[in-house]
């Protein structure tokens, strides 16, 4: 990510979120990436790590840096109802945004309030069972359309 770039995605964040729920990482290394918080309508407060090696270029990798666990309490595993690319390493990856969606122009601030709207959906998933990708599904139909 260009400077331009980085600056212009600071100014999208500091209107959007207070200072101390992100901050910027390891910038102009393959590591550079983006903490910030999610805190979910049950008041369970999660950290996403957004990298940003390729960012925008292509949609970047999100993970949360604890691992998360399925209804019986395992770690999650790679699994498209649950939209996840499993757990390794004590982090979850989640799914976001298909690949043949992303286009440079969503911004961090996007991906973010996209990861947020995920963790909602897993929180109903542990409660209910029903699966992440019926959830989604389920808000594009009444026209949230948030995987777009």
């Amino acid at each position: 990510m260009d400077n331009a770039r980085l600056e212009l995605e600071k100014a999208v964040l500091a209107t959007k979120l207070p200072p101390n729920m992100y901050m910027f990482r390891d910038m102009g290394t393959s590591n550079a990436h983006l903490l910030i918080g999610a805190r979910t309508n049950a008041k369970n407060v999660y950290t996403l790590k957004i990298m940003l090696k390729d960012f925008p270029s292509s949609a970047p990798v999100v993970y949360t840096t604890k691992p998360l666990k399925d209804r019986n309490g395992n770690d999650l595993e790679v699994s498209h109802e649950l939209h996840n690319y499993g757990t390794s390493d004590g982090k979850t990856r989640i799914c976001h945004c298909p690949d043949s969606s992303w286009t440079p122009r969503v911004s961090l601030y996007r991906v973010y309030i996209k990861c947020r709207l995920w963790l909602e959906c897993y929180e109903i998933y542990l409660r209910t069972g029903q699966s992440i990708d019926t959830l989604i599904n389920e808000i594009n139909r009444q026209g949230g359309n948030p995987t777009r």
